[in-house]
């Protein structure tokens, strides 16, 4: 605003002063305002742009502290210089306390009055554009503050999106910053095998937060399409490799509880090493803390660091364990300096792990200010799994299942044709819908090993003609596959494969129909015991194996079978 636009406010009794004082501020290029009581100044103050207040301490209608008094309590305070005659030390002293910012004494040197005027201006000019700026700046952050809040529930729940709790999970997270780099999940497959990930992405806040949202969509994607663990990392990592620049990547656990095998499959790319705890010497003796600890070190490169072409997924294999629990964590917690300046370490986490349990993530809620004097300087990570929790929970869904289907009947069928025929994905969505109709997962994966093979007998040797025999040797069973993938392009509408599925809850039995579009055949039997170790005709005993009875409908291009539950 222009200086003519901007007013300097005199309140002065004394005329000849008051014009004295007005012509020099006017030839300063001020507007002026001028006041000869308290009464008309208070009318003028609030309804100019009074930039400064010259002040007389005496007044007809008071004196110059009253007005001081008044304005203290104003939004926009005004600044004040005091002019009188008066030296009293405590008038000055009370003309300071009540918010002035200077006192001058009559005889007014104009010169040096100026002087004091324009740097008492430069200030709070000053001063009033820092508050201005302040409070644009405030109101940028609580933008800021709010869009990143969204940002972040946004955040949490795409990355969450199906994450189940199941109390044999205990999980602990903790971000350094407003977005984590660190991930825990879960969810069930298809056909009923259990998968957890703990994924520790590449440094903080929203650039480590980014890569771990793709590997959180592609965990769930693979394990809902049926995949197991090995296909799983082949395409984390090609995710991974494809999406992120070349200097992040992703350290993760993965693991793949098999039900039906009775294993647990664990890959370990970068992460720290994962705890297996066992019970087994609980109330023996001769045994110290560490005898219960097995651990498993990472064998592999974290996600996105190798192209799909060289990586090599290396799994561990172990069988389920009655009792004990399994900790995975990122390195947040291990390298995060405890009380006297040293790392937490992993010697730490297993003292803790001992003596809490499946209680180790609650320890941590509740304790981790007061076992870190300083502040979290990565994004943690750490979840338990509990065995005896884990088989308890199987065992209930197993009592569920069989429970389900007994009080009903379905029939299912499908027809693939032509090409569709090497389509097997509808065969992966098999177990998932016997799951829903409540089958248990044991059963489940036994009918699908049984479809499987009916399907590739149907596929091989009902519609492309194969003959079995040649995969008897190893040379042979390079050109059976050869002449397969040859045939493939042959394939056309009239070939086609059915499969038929009949539930009889009464009876407790699944009757299974496949049937093809070939000429037929009649396989030969496997009579001698050393038949066994031909390759040719495994499928077929296997399936019979697994089932409560077995025909070959003439003239060779439908087989029927009946599983009981």
């Amino acid at each position: 605003m222009p200086k003519s636009q901007r007013y300097i406010l005199v309140i002065e009794d004394d005329l000849v002063t008051n014009q004295i004082i007005t012509a020099f501020i006017h030839s300063k290029g001020w507007g002026v305002i001028t006041c000869c009581s308290l009464e008309e100044a208070s009318e003028e103050i609030y309804q100019q742009n009074i930039e400064l207040i010259l002040l007389d301490y005496f007044l007809p209608d008071g004196s110059a502290l009253t007005l001081l008094e008044k304005l203290r309590y104003c939004e926009s305070p005004v600044p004040v210089i005091v002019i009188s005659a008066d030296n009293e030390y405590q008038k000055i002293l009370s003309c300071f306390r009540l918010g002035a910012l200077d006192y001058i004494i009559k005889p007014i040197n104009l010169e040096l009055f100026w002087h004091k005027v324009e740097g008492l201006l430069a200030h709070f000019s000053l001063e009033k554009q820092v508050k201005q700026q302040r409070s644009i700046l405030e109101k940028m952050l609580y933008q800021k503050a709010r869009e990143e809040q969204m940002a972040r529930h946004l955040f949490e729940h795409l990355v969450n999106i199906g994450n189940v709790t199941y109390d044999f999970v205990k999980t602990f997270t903790q971000a350094s910053a407003n977005f984590s780099g660190d991930i825990i999940l879960n969810t069930v497959g298809p056909n009923g095998n259990f998968f957890l990930i703990i994924a520790d992405s590449t440094g903080h806040g929203l650039s480590a937060a980014m890569p771990i949202l793709r590997v959180a969509n592609t965990f769930r994607a693979m394990v809902a399409k049926g995949f197991n663990l090995v296909s799983l990392i082949y395409e984390l990592n090609a995710n991974v490799y494809e999406d992120s620049p070349g200097d992040r990547f992703v350290a993760a656990m993965v693991l793949e509880v098999d039900f039906f095998k009775n294993q647990i499959h664990l890959w370990n790319g970068g992460m720290p090493d994962a705890l297996l705890y066992r019970d087994e010497f609980e109330g023996s003796t001769g045994h110290s803390e560490l005898d219960h600890i097995q651990r498993y070190r990472s064998k592999n490169m974290a996600l996105g660091i190798l192209s799909p072409s060289s990586f090599i997924a290396n799994i561990a294999t172990f069988p389920i364990p009655k009792t004990g629990r399994i900790c995975l964590l990122s390195d947040g917690l291990i390298e995060q300096q405890s009380k006297g300046g040293v790392f937490f370490g992993m010697d730490s986490v297993i003292s803790l792990l001992s003596f809490y349990g499946r209680d180790l993530t609650e320890h941590l809620k509740a304790k981790l200010k007061s076992i870190f004097e300083h502040e979290i300087t990565d994004d943690i990570a750490v979840c338990v799994l509990d065995f005896e929790l884990l088989n308890n929970w199987y065992r209930e869904r197993e009592h569920k299942s069989s429970q389900i289907c007994m009080k009903g009947e379905f029939a299912w069928a499908i027809k693939m044709m032509g090409s569709m025929l090497l389509n097997v994905d509808y065969l992966n969505s098999l177990n998932q819908f016997l799951n829903i109709f409540g089958f248990s997962t044991t059963f489940s994966q036994r009918v699908f090993t049984v479809v499987s093979e009916l399907v590739t007998n149907a596929v091989d040797h009902g519609v492309l003609k194969l003959d079995s025999r040649l995969k008897n040797d190893p040379e042979s069973f390079e050109l059976y596959h050869s002449i397969r993938e040859g045939s493939i392009d042959k394939l056309i509408a009239a070939d086609w494969v059915k499969v038929e599925l009949e539930w009889h809850a009464q009876l407790n039995e699944l009757k299974i129909i496949v049937s093809d579009s070939g000429e037929g055949y009649i396989p030969k039997e496997q009579a001698a015991s050393t038949d066994w170790f031909q390759i040719s005709g495994r499928g077929l005993l296997l399936v019979k194996s697994l089932c409560k009875s077995y025909e070959l409908v003439a003239p060779g291009n439908k087989t029927k079978v009946i599983m009981e539950l």
